[in-house]
């Protein structure tokens, strides 16, 4: 699977996702969020945290090769076998606690997340194995 947006968007995405963390709480902090606005709020951020990590996870690399894309494919799998055993323990706590309403609350995004971090260290084991080949 090759990398579909351009480069910049990789940094880009980085952004978004710091920004869709951090203004909510300031907003919070300053009053700005309140029962009202609270769901509408929940949702955004949930869709710009999930369009970011798309972008990041979608952005080509410098030297997009096509071990880049068995890399991404990789870290597709990962993500999901990482998913599972996140599931399953999330599934456990809930049973454990009595609630199991949380066990699905953003499981779409936690998919991404592991994605995006699978892809991030299979890139940079990829550039550290080429590193010290030559």
């Amino acid at each position: 699977m090759k990398g579909l947006l351009p480069i910049y968007c990789r940094i880009m995405g980085y952004v978004i996702l710091l920004l869709s963390v951090f203004v909510p709480l300031f907003m919070f902090m300053l009053g700005m969020i309140n029962d009202s606005n609270f769901l509408f709020t929940k949702a955004s951020v949930k869709l710009m945290i999930w369009f970011s990590l798309f972008m990041i996870f979608l952005a080509k690399v410098k030297d997009e090769t096509e071990k880049t894309s068995r890399i991404r494919i990789k870290a597709m799998c990962r993500a999901l076998y990482l998913l599972g055993v996140y599931y399953v323990v999330m599934l456990i706590r809930g049973m454990y606690d009595n609630n199991l309403e949380g066990v699905d609350n953003s499981i779409a995004i936690v998919y991404m997340a592991f994605n995006v971090i699978c892809l991030e260290f299979g890139i940079l084991k990829d550039r550290k194995d080429r590193f010290f080949k030559k």
